[in-house]
């Protein structure tokens, strides 16, 4: 009986989840997928043409670039828009180990930037 309760708390845990997850990128990416075939971060088009050299950014490393140009992140607006925790998430999907705190300031770097050009 206990083994019933568990696999159904897991399925409905895991369908939830799913559910979750296609909502906020719905919500959040739009309709336009990169290279990878993961749905893009941006809603507008144009931005993917423009690419900034993001480890101008005080805080973006090499592996931190390098993840998000893998991620479909070319310039400092598509670093700006996303919500913190969906760009962690997609970070830390190609293996790295970033933080809330760091990615805060690295996102709100890269408003600045935007708004300067």
């Amino acid at each position: 009986m206990n083994i019933l309760v568990f696999l159904a708390g897991v399925s409905v845990g895991w369908a939830a989840d799913k559910l979750y997850n296609s909502y906020m990128a719905k919500k959040t990416h739009g309709d336009e997928e990169n290279e990878t075939g993961k749905k893009s971060l941006t809603k507008k088009e144009s931005l993917k043409e423009i690419r900034d050299d993001l480890s101008q950014l005080k805080g973006v490393g090499p592996k931190l670039a390098e993840a998000l140009d893998t991620i479909g992140i070319y310039n400092y607006e598509q670093l700006s828009e996303p919500p913190v925790d969906i760009l962690l998430e997609r970070l830390r999907e190609t293996g790295g180990k970033f933080s809330i705190p760091v990615i805060s300031v690295i996102m709100e770097r890269a408003k600045q930037a935007a708004e300067e050009r």
